[in-house]
């Protein structure tokens, strides 16, 4: 190897892991900025012969109503977990929100998707979906902001054989048995965020909500 090619090869090394390592980084809060915080488990029970727990690279929306310089605005973001099933938005505004929806992929069953209506409080429950696209409508929003953090908790969901859903939201998991047979134990979502941004500015804030 050259020593030109060599040059480019070290630094397209140290702009792939500069790139890596901001990707992990929390961002600081602003002067007005909070943080929605959450976790996602899909469990797939039986559904086209499949069993399976999903936690990684699930595209969570989250949509509300938020405050922006007094005037009321609709909000609506995609996140995406963590390998834990951890998700977060730094820095959103005032305001009440709600999980909208998910999306996932499972190889032999391709693309999924997982939403709810948030309109009518009679069919406020996640219904698999088969359009493409995730409209990012809703009026019922439950989660408020206290001490600048969202905390939507755990959230266990389950697809069935027959296609019907549950979901659960746990503020902890305490011997939970998934479809896979596996027990899970895990503190509170903050707790979690709280160890993995050791350093972050957030985890003052974020302390208000162990439990």
């Amino acid at each position: 190897m050259d020593s030109v090619k060599l040059v480019l090869l070290i630094a397209a090394v140290g702009i792939f892991f500069n790139c890596a390592g901001t990707t992990q980084m929390l961002p600081d809060p602003t002067e007005s900025g909070n943080l929605i915080i959450g976790s996602l488990i899909f469990e797939i029970d039986g559904y086209r012969d499949n069993v399976a727990v999903i936690r990684r690279n699930i595209e969570v929306a989250i949509i509300g109503q938020v405050v922006v310089n007094g005037e009321v605005k609709n909000f609506s973001r995609w996140t995406t977990t963590d390998d834990n099933g951890y998700f977060y938005i730094a820095n959103v505004p005032e305001g009440r929100f709600a999980i909208k929806g998910f999306r996932t992929h499972l190889i032999g069953l391709g693309d999924l998707m997982v939403a709810r209506e948030l309109i009518d409080p009679m069919r406020n429950y996640f219904e698999l979906k088969s359009a493409d696209v995730l409209a990012m409508t809703g009026q019922l929003f439950d989660v408020t902001t206290k001490q600048r953090i969202i905390n939507f908790h755990y959230n266990i969901v389950r697809l069935h054989r027959n296609g019907l859903i549950d979901h659960q939201q746990r503020h902890r998991l305490d011997q939970v048995k998934l479809v896979t047979g596996e027990l899970v134990n895990a503190p509170s979502v903050a707790g979690y965020f709280i160890e993995k941004f050791a350093s972050s500015d957030w985890s003052s804030y974020l302390r208000f909500h162990l439990e």
